[in-house]
């Protein structure tokens, strides 16, 4: 029994007369129309490698074969210079609109080949594709900032040691400026250096030693010492 048989029925009164204050057929239809559809929830995957030489556009047009798609962002890879934008990606997300859909592309298309023309480059690259439950736009966003953040900090440690890096430099550069000055002033000096420690105990042994061998050869020998 359709919707439209039971209003039917529910119209007649006890004795089988139609109700006056109950909606029509046509009210009834109208009705039904009006009625909100349950709208589909949107689920995002995960693409944890992009394939060499795709970028965002061909991912929308590989991916957009197997359900509609709404959002699509792919983590570019740093080049090092700044300004200058990457045609490269690391990794990636992309929202279908039902997260069935979403469910089933990744299921259906994870560790099989990208396909596409023989000659590309990612014709024989695997797609890595991963459903996220429960995933919402601003995770990414709260990660990509805190990413950010982690460069910036980065960043200023860097510049942080090559500024004491250059100061010390500078200052050594000072320190040996300094001292040849002062070399160049004494060249035209006759400086003598004053003996070390050992230097003047080496010479008291020798003093001593050589005493000792002369009072020796006058003890054993007193005829050559009186000729002498």
């Amino acid at each position: 029994m359709n919707m439209k048989e039971k209003h039917q029925l529910e119209q007649l009164d006890e004795t089988g007369n139609v109700k006056d204050d109950l909606m029509s057929d046509e009210e009834l239809e109208d009705e039904e129309i009006e009625k909100p559809k349950s709208r589909k929830k949107p689920g995002i995957v995960y693409l944890s490698s992009i394939p060499t030489g795709m970028n965002p556009q061909l991912v929308r047009e590989f991916l957009g074969v197997h359900g509609e798609i709404g959002k699509s962002f792919l983590q570019p890879i740093e080049t090092g210079v700044k300004k200058k934008r990457s045609n490269r990606f690391s990794e990636g997300w992309v929202e279908f609109a039902s997260k069935r859909v979403a469910k089933a592309v990744a299921e259906r298309l994870n560790n099989t080949k990208v396909g596409g023309k023989r000659r590309t480059r990612y014709h024989e690259c695997l797609w890595n594709i991963k459903y996220l439950p429960r995933f919402k736009w601003a995770h990414l966003n709260e990660r990509l900032a805190y990413e950010k953040a982690v460069r910036q900090q980065r960043m200023r440690t860097e510049i942080a040691q090559v500024k004491r890096e250059t100061n010390f430099f500078i200052e050594s550069v000072d320190q040996s400026k300094k001292l040849r000055k002062k070399m160049d002033k004494l060249e035209g000096w006759n400086v003598t250096q004053r003996s070390t420690e050992e230097e003047i105990t080496n010479r008291k042994a020798s003093s001593q030693n050589q005493d000792r061998t002369e009072f020796l050869r006058n003890l054993f020998n007193p005829s050559k010492s009186s000729t002498s």
